[in-house]
Order: structure tokens, then C-alpha cells, then sequence
């Protein structure tokens, strides 16, 4: 991945367009299945390229909440950690963020009307995008609080780093580290 994004001195419409411009070029190449510039963004950002509409459509991660073992079953959770019985989980869902896009500017407007002023949550790609709740997390520290969330990687310039709709998964109000005892390993 170009380390241009991250450059500051851009203006951040531009790096943004940088980017869907070059996923959309990769997109182009394989059609019909969602591609992802890097590990990074493969929870947070994707695009597929529709051959036969020839249009480009854009894809964005949200937090999902399942309460119950069922809601647990339908998101296709399969892999249960230590083989205990999952009764509630947080998942990451890939929907469709945009309409189908002739090229990578129409794709970039339609995205920035969908994630303008929407709470958004950074993850890591390394760390597991899914959690079990029973006794692992406290009542400072809810699932639903990421329910709905949008899924933002922190290192591409795909959101706005306004202080009042980002989630920091490992950090508390206080922006202090969470501490050890805390399971952040299963959070995202």
C-alpha cells in the first residue's frame, strides 16, 4: 500500500480520491468480486466492479450485535473459541456504501454522503473481528455501543478524525490505555 496516504500535507479529499482511484483501477482488473487495497482495509473498505452494468460499487464494514445464540447462528459464526457455547457476539458486515458508480469520483461522492457525520470505530486487521461477551467485558464497555458503528481503518484517510464520532476500541474516555485484565485481543 502507497505511503502517500498517510502523508499529511495532502489535502484529505485528495488522498481519498488516491485511494478509490487506485482500488478502483484493481477493481476494474477482477471483476465481479470485492477487492481490497491491503489486510488494512479488508473490514473496513472494498469495491467491486460490476461487468456486466460496467459500474462500480463501493463497500463499507459495520458492527453487528447478535444477542441471542441464534442471531449468533444466522451471522455465520462457526469458529467457537475453546468450544464453548456462544450466546452473544460482535461481527463485522460488509454492506454496499454506495449506489453503482461510473468512476472513482462518483464512487468518492456518493461515499462521503453516506459516512458524513456517522460514528465510526478504528480496528486493527490483525485482532480477531469477532468476540464472545459472556463475562469478558464490564458494563463500562457494552457491545452495543459499537452496534451500528460504521468500521473505520485507521490507516487509510477514508474518514474524518472528528473526536466526537470515533470509538477508540483500546483506549478509555479518559484516552488512558484500557488495562490488562481487559480482553481487548477478543474486542476486534
Amino acid at each position: 500500500m502507497c505511503p502517500v496516504y498517510e502523508e499529511k500535507r495532502i489535502p484529505l479529499q485528495i488522498r481519498r480520491l488516491m485511494v478509490f482511484d487506485e482500488i478502483c483501477q484493481l477493481a476494474r482488473s477482477r471483476p465481479d468480486e470485492i477487492v481490497h487495497l491491503s489486510p488494512y482495509t479488508q473490514l473496513a473498505f472494498g469495491v467491486m466492479y460490476l461487468q456486466d452494468f460496467k459500474r462500480l460499487i463501493a463497500f463499507g464494514g459495520v458492527f453487528e450485535y447478535a444477542h441471542t445464540r441464534e442471531e449468533v447462528i444466522e451471522q455465520r459464526i462457526n469458529v467457537i473459541p475453546n468450544d464453548e457455547l456462544v450466546m452473544c457476539a460482535l461481527t463485522v458486515n460488509l454492506k454496499p456504501f454506495t449506489k453503482p458508480a461510473r468512476n472513482a469520483i462518483q464512487l468518492l461522492w456518493q461515499w462521503n454522503s453516506y459516512v458524513k457525520n456517522r460514528m465510526h470505530a478504528y480496528i486493527d486487521y490483525r485482532e480477531e473481528h469477532f468476540f464472545k461477551i459472556n463475562d469478558e467485558i464490564d458494563w463500562e464497555y457494552p457491545a452495543h455501543k459499537f452496534h451500528e458503528r460504521l468500521v473505520a481503518s485507521a490507516c487509510l484517510p477514508l474518514w474524518d478524525d472528528r473526536d466526537e464520532l470515533i470509538a477508540d476500541i483500546y483506549r478509555d474516555k479518559k484516552g488512558q490505555p484500557r488495562p490488562e485484565r481487559y480482553n481487548e485481543t477478543r474486542l476486534v
